[in-house]
């Protein structure tokens, strides 16, 4: 596959939405200081900014907020098409890090870090995730272990004492749940969903070996278990299809305990306080249930800081330094994880203060026992630990989000099986990677 067709894949799977891009041609400022311009939808990127300006008086760092995570994959695509404009570092998702990897947007930090060195730094699961054919394309800033958020009230009438370890007691649990008017959870269809309980369940559908690409959904044993399960759980009326995920509907069904449970990263902690509110100290979080006991997690969002590949020689080492406070000084890790991020360090994750804190940040700045007093970065923390690396992301994956319920829709309203649609959305990839210049193995 040559460059012009991989810097293509980037142009297809966000589209062509334009977008005023920061320039960064500048190397220094007016007063002899580095300039580096960093891109990040998440503020606390630019708390962290301010904090390495301080230490680093030498240097200043330029966050731009260019929209959404979409908005600034289609910015970054536009500038690395256009020749000019791109950020010298970007905040970006660890699903969409494949993508411009293979449009060479990114550049390959194992020349400038030193990887045997940083390996252990993170968790299994984000270092796998920035980890691409040999190369490393970003620093793990955050993560998203899967965990299990299930509401102990709802549970307690269903006389359900623990919450479930394995998905057969989840399947016996909801028929409990849904015999007391709730359901024990909820999906309209989420690709995001779909793809980390495939990972949680110990698939690996997709193998990328240079132009080689293996899109396995069908038979794929991860994919095939959480398929089956939901296919039973769907038939018998026992989750909520219907409700969809971030709205106000799904907020009240959350508060009001009509949903009871949900399999999301530990990152949903500070997102159920601020849209869940009248839930406070009715829920509890647990690792997620398995297959027959034995350890396992996926990953369910989480990114990463990257350096663009065309940063001037003058920026790199400003860049370098940047990237390295951010995800793994101390200093740098708090600035984020204090405003609701979570960690991707293994010693973070492993520190007693952070282990013992049972208090989640209200938005003014008071403390709030959303979980009931419970010790929740303890289970969080052993979930990121839980987590196979055993996983790649599609080099479209934002395209594959996008068309995921032009397939999978007709599962979730009754229409055709869950195994059937997925063979629909599964043709339509493999046509896709294609018509990219994939060759699929």
């Amino acid at each position: 596959m040559n460059n012009t067709t991989r810097a293509a894949i980037a142009t297809a799977a966000i589209g062509a939405l334009l977008i005023p891009l920061a320039g960064c041609g500048n190397t220094t400022t007016s007063s002899g200081k580095t300039e580096l311009t960093v891109w990040s939808w998440d503020a606390s990127i630019d708390r962290a900014a301010k904090n390495f300006m301080k230490a680093n008086p030498d240097i200043t760092v330029k966050v731009s907020n260019v929209g959404s995570t979409e908005e600034t994959y289609t910015a970054l695509n536009n500038a690395a098409q256009a020749g000019n404009g791109l950020p010298d570092v970007t905040l970006i998702e660890y699903l969409a890090i494949p993508q411009f990897v293979h449009s060479g947007t990114l550049m390959d930090l194992s020349k400038i870090y030193d990887t045997v060195k940083l390996k252990d730094t993170f968790t299994p699961g984000t270092w796998s995730s920035v980890n691409i054919n040999g190369g490393l394309y970003a620093m793990p800033a955050d993560s998203g272990p899967m965990a299990y958020f299930y509401d102990k009230d709802v549970f307690d009438k269903a006389g359900i004492s623990e919450p479930p370890t394995t998905w057969d007691e989840f399947y016996e649990d909801a028929k409990k749940i849904r015999a007391t008017g709730s359901y024990i959870t909820s999906d309209s269809g989420d690709a995001g969903l779909f793809n980390a309980m495939m990972w949680a369940m110990g698939g690996h559908a997709y193998k990328l070996n240079d132009e080689k690409l293996t899109i396995n959904i069908t038979k794929d044993k991860g994919a095939q278990r959480f398929m089956d399960l939901w296919q039973k759980m769907r038939d018998e009326d026992l989750i909520d299809v219907h409700t969809k995920t971030w709205t106000d509907d799904w907020m009240k069904s959350l508060g009001d305990s009509s949903i009871a449970s949900l399999i999301s990263g530990a990152w949903m902690a500070n997102n159920l306080l601020q849209g869940v509110p009248q839930a406070t100290g009715k829920f509890r979080v647990a690792l997620l249930p398995t297959i027959d006991g034995t350890p396992i997690n996926g990953e369910y969002g989480g990114s990463g800081l990257a350096i663009t590949k065309k940063i001037p020689d003058g920026k790199l080492d400003a860049a370098k330094k940047f990237v390295e406070y951010v995800t793994t000084n101390d200093e740098g890790i708090d600035a984020r994880v204090s405003n609701g991020s979570f960690p991707a360090t293994t010693k973070t994750l492993n520190q007693k203060d952070f282990l013992a804190k049972t208090t989640l940040r209200n938005a003014d700045g008071s403390d709030n026992e959303f979980f009931g007093g419970q010790k929740y970065n303890e289970v969080f923390s052993q979930a990121a630990k839980d987590v196979t690396g055993k996983w790649e992301f599609l080099p479209f994956e934002p395209y594959a989000r996008s068309i995921y319920n032009d397939n999978m829709g007709s599962f979730f309203s009754g229409k055709e099986t869950f195994k059937a649609a997925a063979d629909k959305w599964q043709k339509a990839l493999k046509l896709y990677a294609e018509d990219q210049g994939f060759i699929i193995h």
